[in-house]
């Protein structure tokens, strides 16, 4: 049998584009779109023009070019909604709707595409919200995360962690100044922040950060996987998340989870945890010392491993493909219940 053709379309190679990349690769022929501006328009009309379907992650320009190309040439389209593209946040200056030119372009995607899927939810009201587009057949199909590499060892687990790409928006958005000042709070525990940068938000940082902070730049992957094991608690203080990969990373390494009760993090959180206010790092500094004193990781690799595992996804992502090239929308267009993931204490 002559496997389907798809063209993966994305602007950064991330770990979740990665990671969808070889579940495509398993079951389809996947070339890959490196979306880098209008030098990519020939290679992606080419692109969609051989394949059965176009995939792109993040409804934004790249996505919008798919969508028309494949309208053009009476291909399959289906678009990846991870957050920014849902967004519309001026408190922050956040979400491609705040652009004037990149907004339509967004909706364009999210209106005309044959499939939309969801990494959250909560996502689903965010497009109706700031788009006013409103599909019944939006499915919501969480991230998946490989628990064998993202896995416990025998090391010691002694460090609160938190990851984020530092810039002036990300301060707030990932609760980054608010990770800082609660790190000042319990100088007898070590904290990491993984993303900094060599920018002014990261100086700004480094300029608050109390002496058991260490900010860390760049890492691999193996490096990021290191942490992660040295990490008993992972702090996700954001005030805007989709469904964050770096919290799904650190559970799924036996971290115990403090977040805040925004989008996704419940979502991935459920039970395991505590919750705290967005921009609040007293509270912060609090629910950090029970995760440390008293929380198990445990539990938070558990549900990982019940609820995001990575076949789970691939199995959804396969058979969403299969029936958007074959113009079938039974079956796969059951969403992942988020029953029950809402709790959590603290």
């Amino acid at each position: 049998m002559t496997l389907k053709r798809v063209a993966l379309v994305y602007r950064s190679d991330s770990s979740f584009v990665q990671r969808d990349r070889e579940i495509l690769r398993s079951a389809f022929r996947v070339t890959n779109v490196c979306w880098q501006g209008k030098r990519s328009i020939p290679r992606l009309a080419l692109s969609v023009l051989r394949s059965d379907a176009a995939f792109s992650w993040f409804a934004l320009d790249h996505a919008y070019g798919a969508c028309r190309l494949a309208r053009l040439f009476g291909k399959r389209s289906l678009v990846v909604v991870g957050g920014v593209d849902a967004a519309r946040r001026p408190d922050m200056n956040y979400g491609v709707h705040l652009d004037p030119r990149m907004g339509p372009r967004s909706r364009y995607a999210l209106a005309h595409s044959d499939r939309v899927l969801v990494v959250d939810e909560s996502l689903r009201q965010e497009i109706r919200t700031n788009t006013g587009i409103d599909r019944p057949d939006i499915v919501t199909v969480h991230l998946g995360f490989d628990t064998d590499v993202f896995s416990p060892d025998d090391g010691p687990k002694r460090n609160v962690l938190t990851v984020g790409i530092v810039d002036d928006v990300n301060l707030a958005r990932k609760g980054l100044m608010t990770f800082v000042k609660a790190a000042a709070k319990i100088p007898d525990l070590p904290f990491v922040l993984v993303g900094g940068r060599p920018n002014e938000a990261t100086d700004k940082l480094r300029s608050l950060a109390p002496a058991n902070l260490d900010i860390r730049g760049r890492l691999t992957h193996e490096e990021l996987i290191e942490q992660y094991r040295r990490a008993k608690v992972y702090v996700q203080a954001s005030r805007y998340e989709g469904l964050p990969t770096a919290l799904g990373e650190a559970m799924a390494c036996a971290c115990v989870p403090v977040g805040t009760r925004i989008a996704g993090i419940p979502t991935l959180m459920g039970e395991t945890g505590y919750y705290v206010p967005p921009d609040d790092p007293e509270a912060t500094a609090l629910a950090i010392r029970k995760a440390f004193d008293l929380g198990d990781g445990k539990q938070a690799r558990a549900r990982i491993i019940e609820r995001f595992a990575v076949d789970r996804r691939r199995r959804l992502l396969i058979d969403l493909v299969n029936a958007t090239v074959e113009g079938r929308i039974e079956g796969a267009l059951d969403s992942q219940s988020t029953e029950g993931s809402r709790g959590g204490p603290g």
